[in-house]
């Protein structure tokens, strides 16, 4: 392949790594979520830097299409990306539930509270109310 194809795929996953950081730094992007995508980023700029390690790990695992390897890489990586947001989304997704939950609960026990201290005041009847515009 032409090098100039690697210095191009090198930079654009130098770029990625930078906007990851970035991101983070910004605290956009939180580190636990990032690293999966630093780590794909890193594979990315040592494969572009030395593009012969994909023919050897690509002949080493059996691999007759070196190319083939770098797809079922990426496939792989954004597995583990959608598998580790689902679990993120599991989780807020139970702590959402406990919070409203709480949050009604609270609710509730403040209406209590209300009704108990704060006793309505007795509304002026009608023939009181004549007598008082008299």
């Amino acid at each position: 392949m032409n090098l100039n194809i690697y210095l191009i795929s090198f930079c654009i996953s130098l770029a990625f790594a930078g906007t990851i950081l970035v991101l983070i730094r910004k605290r956009k992007l939180r580190e636990q979520y990032a690293l999966l995508w630093l780590l794909m980023s890193s594979v990315m700029m040592a494969l572009s830097l030395f593009p012969s390690l994909l023919d050897v790990v690509a002949q080493w695992i059996h691999i007759y299409y070196p190319p083939s390897l770098l797809y079922f890489l990426s496939v792989v990586a954004v597995l583990f990306i959608l598998l580790h947001l689902t679990m993120a989304v599991s989780s807020l997704t139970h702590r959402v539930i406990i919070l409203t939950q709480t949050l009604g609960l609270q609710e509730q026990r403040i209406k209590e509270l209300e009704a108990l201290s704060v006793q309505p005041a007795q509304a002026p009847s009608h023939g009181q109310m004549t007598e008082v515009i008299r």
